[in-house]
């Protein structure tokens, strides 16, 4: 089943980074689009996509 969102794992994984190069580019207002679900962020595909 395929899910329209992303872990930051997911995405980390997809972009060859670090989960720290992640969230640095979070807390510095770069990299796509994100959403935190409860305690959790995620990433949209289209998001993703269009950001890319």
């Amino acid at each position: 089943m395929h899910y329209p969102v992303m872990t930051e794992k997911h995405l980390a994984d997809r972009w060859q980074v670090s989960l720290k190069t992640l969230r640095r580019w979070r807390l510095d207002g770069e990299g796509p689009v994100w959403h935190k679900l409860f305690r959790q962020v995620r990433y949209h595909d289209a998001d993703i996509v269009e950001f890319e």
